[in-house]
């Protein structure tokens, strides 16, 4: 037997073991049941077109064979005091990088949070999973008065429950969130949440939030495609936002652009990209980001899903560095990523 293989097979035994003594209810979602549709087969969510994934043995080997680039322990940061954030704003939009894809965006005087992690670990368990690499830079205690929250869907570094259960408890805000969701926050008495089905739009305070599609998928480790993943429009009158949360490169932002017409602001995914061999089925490079933003063609972009939690192989800051490269050959200013972590944006 390779040693490749060993390495597999005990780290498979290990976590068994591990889910067999700590019983945990963040690991599996509840059986949705539902119609069936283009993207649910009354079993299973799945992309149009169906699910395409790596090879999980390919990928446990390069795991295992040390190529992954290191990151540092923890990055020190120039805003750990309180940021000057205005309270709520009626004209424009403004936007801060929290960490990771969590984005907080005040327009039309709602403030809203994009699949808000404020945990040290992207994880089930505090002594294990990825740990933060970088502390948010606004703690979960500083927020403004938060009406609305946008999860994307069920992985752990993009819905945070005990995140969740704090900001639904201090703000009793709505949570919306994607079909087969709203079942497992009642497991943990999480008020207010409203479940969405693809191109489904809730209306708050003259505010249209629109679930769409993405390129991905779900899973809580022991419930695969239990749930429905997908990105969010947030649409008035005036501006038109767009959250892709976490999606490999695909039709979908062209079809955005088509039925949309003006993007305003459009938060693109650029990291957990190594090695492509898998994640090119679910993640974006930042060459696929770039050409998301082609595809877009929003007044500005926000670079998010990066330098927070070491998902994969790459380096911790590999993706906006890559991500600059595309920007200085093609002369592209509208295109930001928030290398400081202290920037609040401001667009009229």
């Amino acid at each position: 037997m390779s040693k490749s293989m060993i390495y597999i097979l005990t780290s498979i035994v290990t976590l068994l073991v591990i889910f067999g003594i700590y019983g945990c209810k963040t690991l599996s979602i509840p059986k949705y049941e539902g119609p069936i549709t283009d993207h649910f087969d009354g079993k299973k969510f799945h992309n149009i077109g169906g699910n395409e994934m790596g090879s999980f043995r390919k990928l446990m080997a390069y795991q295992f064979s040390n190529k992954a680039k290191k990151w540092p322990n923890l990055v020190e940061q120039s805003d750990q005091a309180t940021p000057n954030i205005i309270p709520r704003i009626t004209d424009g939009i403004a936007y801060k990088q929290i960490n990771h894809a969590t984005i907080l965006i005040q327009h039309a005087g709602l403030n809203i949070l994009t699949d808000p992690v404020f945990s040290k670990r992207a994880s089930p368990f505090e002594w294990m999973g990825p740990k933060r690499k970088r502390n948010p830079s606004i703690q979960i205690e500083d927020l403004p008065e938060i009406d609305v929250i946008v999860i994307s869907h069920d992985h752990y570094d993009h819905f945070d429950v005990k995140s969740l259960k704090k900001l639904s408890e201090n703000h009793n805000c709505k949570i919306l969130v994607g079909l087969g969701l709203k079942a497992f926050l009642d497991k943990f008495d999480i008020s207010n949440v409203i479940e969405m089905d693809w191109n489904d739009i809730h209306l708050y305070n003259n505010v249209e939030f629109i679930f769409h599609s993405a390129v991905h998928w779900s899973n809580r480790m022991a419930s695969p495609y239990s749930s429905l993943w997908g990105s969010w429009i947030i649409k008035t009158k005036e501006k038109t936002i767009y959250f892709a949360g976490d999606t490999a490169y695909g039709d979908h932002f062209k079809e955005i652009k088509d039925t949309y017409k003006q993007i305003d602001l459009a938060l693109i995914p650029i990291g957990a990209y190594v090695p492509r061999f898998f994640m090119q089925h679910v993640h974006m490079a930042p060459e696929d980001a770039f050409q998301a933003h082609i595809d877009l063609q929003p007044t500005e972009s926000l670079a998010i899903h990066w330098g927070t939690f070491k998902l994969t192989g790459e380096g911790m800051f590999d993706p906006v560095e890559e991500l600059q490269g595309h920007l200085d050959s093609t002369g592209t200013t509208n295109f930001y990523y928030d290398r400081e972590h202290d920037m609040y944006y401001k667009q009229n």
